[in-house]
């Protein structure tokens, strides 16, 4: 079990103070000598206290759900790894791996549409929110709006740059949006990668010399890297748990711009909530009211405004988030490549959410 070092430091003090009441306070000085404070050990107060029990209760909450929850067997997910964890601290605050363990924070998959998130993150670096709000191509492009859709994403295997795979996956709809849906929303990998070759210029760029980009704009780790054949910003990531949550660890302390704008103008992702307005949608096979910012999810099982966490699920598996006060993020890190492989990793990576939160 992975305790961080706040809880460690906590709890270490109060053992200390424990001792030091019951003999005395350890300075061997002389009988009647003048008291000094400077080596007394601080009472640890109630409030401290308290938040320690509750973040040792959170913790076991946690693995206790992701262990006995039916939405998290292994039957149903197979090996996995998961993990929740705050800005600050190095290590996750409690993760574990299910199963025969086959599964672990460096498992290096392809994280498949959680790299929607990392792109996302990297446009806004790049042109700034005003840019982005004010410049419909950029902000209807982030909330898959654009008209720029039919991409085939098996066409762009074998490509080389940017460029190459645009044009596989378009075929003759390069130049052009759908006009059947623009100004809709519509899940589809030709808007991220109609931004990179049209509007970010990225276009010749090779899946190495992306990876580079990103390292110097968004200080992605260089675990990162783009699928050398397969150079598809909406999916082409691969990396592992470790990598993406020091990602994360940058949004939540706003280090990028995204951080400041996580669900900034997010549109209807659903169409039964906001009928004639939605194309395709993943979210279907949830049927809950989420809605979809700068290339990331922002999710709500009840809607009426209600944020539960931010997201970019995987259609593998790969599930990160974070929380709508951005103090924890988590990762359920797995990859299956049966049919509606994510709906299952938010099902199970939500229950061992609501088990740390409700906890603390």
């Amino acid at each position: 079990m992975n305790y961080p070092a706040s809880v460690l430091s906590l709890a270490t003090m109060a053992a200390a103070a424990s001792l030091l009441s019951a003999c005395g306070d350890g300075n061997p000085r002389s009988p009647g000598s003048p008291g000094t404070t400077s080596d007394a050990v601080p009472p640890v107060s109630a409030s401290a206290t308290n938040s320690t029990i509750r973040l040792t209760a959170a913790i076991a909450a946690a693995k206790n759900t992701a262990s006995t929850d039916p939405m998290c067997t292994t039957d149903k997910l197979g090996d996995f790894y998961w993990e929740i964890g705050n800005a600050t601290d190095n290590a996750p605050i409690v993760s574990a791996s299910q199963g025969a363990g086959s599964v672990k924070s460096n498992t290096y998959f392809n994280i498949a549409s959680a790299s929607k998130w990392i792109f996302g993150a990297y446009v806004l670096e790049k042109k700034g929110i005003n840019q982005v709000r004010s410049n419909n191509t950029l902000k209807d492009g982030l909330r898959f709006m654009s008209g720029y859709t039919g991409f085939n994403e098996d066409a762009c295997a074998g490509t080389t740059n940017v460029s190459a795979c645009y044009s596989a996956g378009m075929g003759d709809n390069t130049e052009q949006p759908n006009q059947n849906t623009i100004n809709k929303f519509d899940y589809d990998s030709g808007h991220d990668q109609k931004l990179a070759v049209k509007d970010l210029g990225l276009g010749n760029f090779t899946a190495n010399q992306l990876d580079t980009e990103y390292q110097n704009t968004i200080g992605l780790s260089k675990g990162f890297n783009m699928a050398a054949l397969d150079p598809l910003m909406a999916g082409g990531m691969m990396g592992t748990a470790t990598d993406y949550a020091l990602f994360l660890k940058k949004i939540m302390k706003q280090e990028l711009v995204i951080g400041s704008y996580l669900g900034d103008e997010a549109v209807c992702a659903l169409p039964s909530v906001c009928p004639g307005k939605v194309v395709f949608s993943p979210i279907l096979l949830m049927n809950e009211p989420w809605t979809y910012s700068y290339n990331h999810w922002v999710e709500s099982e009840k809607g009426n405004g209600s944020i539960d966490a931010y997201s970019s699920p995987g259609k593998w598996g790969f599930y990160p988030w974070v929380s709508p006060d951005r103090k924890y993020y988590g990762i359920l890190s797995r990859h299956d490549k049966a049919a509606g492989a994510y709906v299952e990793s938010v099902k199970c990576g939500r229950q061992i959410r609501k088990a740390f939160m409700n906890a603390l």
